[in-house]
């Protein structure tokens, strides 16, 4: 019987899935986060092996599916499925693009436009087999609009800058107990500062009964609406769906946003996974 291995591959962490013929999931389990445009050769050599001998002899997959985040070239792509192949030879091995995995999730073989709200953010015009058209991310310094870092930025700023309601500001830095040097130092001197402000998105959940809070994520997913799903042709006669932490835990202001704008949405999930194994069980039928 046929087996499939997916891997949903983020800087965060990669869930790994393997899957038979019959849709029978044999495997599931996450790794640690992989960034394919960052990590070298080796490191993704090193990180495979570990997958495979976490899996045993006996789950040996025949066709193995990589979606990855940085995957956005085919010199980066192939390195990928060069270290996949290196692990299983026997396999056939294809890395895509986390974006490709997103969209197959959202609209398997129809078009639609696909988007990802979570640390960072991204979208693309599906068309039913392949990306069309991609409004470019450009990352948390020059986009990234309403994902998670983009709205850590607007809390950090508009806390030290004094835009927040006083008993908000004060919440906020009595939660976290971060000096405008401890603010700097995590966010122009760290390795990582897109996940720094995202992991301060939690506060604003907590407070989305503030009017000052809710007027915040509203406007921050209304600049992705209206500087990425806006800008594809045709974009109001297409379904639009979204996955990401984001997305799913903010999920009514998102529609509201998304409506203010003229989209409706129609799903949003937390992850990819689910469709992808959709996907690929009704791939192999």
């Amino acid at each position: 019987m046929k087996k499939t291995l997916i891997a949903d591959a983020g800087s965060t962490k990669v869930e790994w899935v393997m899957i038979d013929s019959s849709g029978k999931t044999t495997a599931r389990f996450v790794e640690e986060g992989m960034n394919s445009l960052l990590a070298n050769a080796d490191e993704v050599a090193s990180a495979f092996a570990a997958v495979r001998k976490r899996l045993g002899e006996e789950n040996v997959p025949e066709e193995i599916c990589f979606y990855g985040a940085g995957c956005a070239t085919p010199r980066i792509c192939g390195k990928i499925e060069e270290a996949l192949r290196g692990v299983w030879p026997e396999a056939k091995a294809t890395a895509s693009s986390d974006l490709l995995g997103t969209a197959r999730s959202l609209f398997a073989d129809t078009p639609g436009i696909a988007c990802i709200l979570g640390t960072g953010s991204n979208s693309c015009l599906y068309d039913g087999k392949q990306i069309a058209t991609n409004v470019p991310s450009l990352g948390y310094i020059l986009g990234d609009e309403g994902s998670g870092a983009a709205l850590g930025k607007r809390l950090v700023a508009d806390a030290f800058k004094n835009h927040l309601p006083e008993v908000i500001r004060e919440k906020f830095l009595a939660r976290y107990n971060l000096s405008l040097g401890d603010i700097l130092e995590k966010v122009y001197r760290s390795s990582a500062p897109n996940k720094f402000l995202a992991s301060l998105v939690p506060f604003l959940k907590e407070n989305l009964w503030n009017p000052y809070i809710y007027s915040l994520v509203h406007q921050e997913f209304t600049h992705f609406v209206k500087r990425n799903i806006a800008m594809y042709e045709g974009a109001h006669t297409l379904p639009v769906s979204f996955t990401g932490s984001i997305a799913y835990h903010f999920s009514d202001i998102l529609r509201e946003a998304a409506a203010a704008q003229g989209y409706d949405v129609d799903s949003i999930t937390d992850g990819p996974m689910e469709g992808l194994i959709a996907y690929h069980i009704n791939a192999g039928k």
